[in-house]
């Protein structure tokens, strides 16, 4: 049986607890769940930058299967790699 120790704490510093406990478990999953290459990955603000082109063209790329994606939660990698090979093999036409 665990040992419960019960002391005097404010509303403000337990929400703080809390918050920071709930932050280190969603670090936690994330990194878990993210592709391995993370130092070579794109969110779709980035791979906009990287290509020079919009965040919804990126969201069409996504839709039509140009560039291969993952997800975690409600954010989406691209490889640097796959978008690169992409690139080369001339999946994304000069259209869009």
């Amino acid at each position: 049986m665990n040992n419960i120790i019960l002391s005097p704490i404010s509303l403000e510093n337990f929400e703080l607890l809390i918050k920071k406990s709930v932050n280190e478990a969603l670090l936690l999953t994330h990194t878990i769940s993210a592709p391995t290459e993370a130092s070579q990955q794109f969110t779709i603000t980035d791979l906009a930058a990287y290509l020079k082109c919009t965040k919804a063209t990126i969201h069409a790329y996504k839709k039509r299967g140009i560039f291969p994606y993952y997800q975690t939660g409600r954010t989406v990698y691209f490889k640097k790699s796959e978008v690169d090979r992409a690139l080369e093999v001339g999946k994304l036409n000069k259209r869009g």
